[in-house]
């Protein structure tokens, strides 16, 4: 049989649980993606959180546990609208890829893209109404 990339043996296990006892991450961290599926003020800190368990992931191992797609829409979220440009920065991904990444979002009907009022060269994001993420307001 043939082993998974995903698999690990005994010593690579080990290994992990070693490594992540020693991190600074969270022992519950999927808790903190569970009670942000709640909403309300709890579920907003708990955005916040997986935000920056996410950071603090890919500074300790340069693996994200979020998407793009997913670092945008909690971004949306919280603040309501982005420019362009901030989302891309916070996606984490080149130009051109954010592009993509955007598209994907507004084809799903999960973002929209509008000219800024004071500057008609800006482009700002914000959550459609209908989005799932969008259903309590924030």
């Amino acid at each position: 049989m043939v082993e998974s990339q995903f698999e690990r043996s005994g010593d690579e296990e080990e290994q992990f649980e070693t490594d992540m006892a020693a991190s600074n991450t969270p022992p519950r961290a999927m808790d903190a993606f569970g009670a942000a599926m709640a909403g309300g003020s709890e579920g907003e800190s708990s955005w916040r959180n997986l935000l920056a368990l996410d950071e603090q992931i890919y500074e300790q191992r340069k693996i994200r546990i979020l998407t793009p797609e997913a670092r945008v829409l909690i971004h949306l979220k919280l603040s309501g609208t982005l420019s362009v440009t901030t989302a891309m920065q916070l996606a984490g991904v080149s130009y051109r890829g954010f592009y993509a990444v955007l598209e994907r979002l507004k084809q799903a009907g999960l973002v929209s893209q509008a000219k800024d009022d004071d500057d008609q060269r800006v482009r700002n994001l914000s959550l459609e109404p209908s989005a799932p993420i969008a259903s309590d307001g924030h």
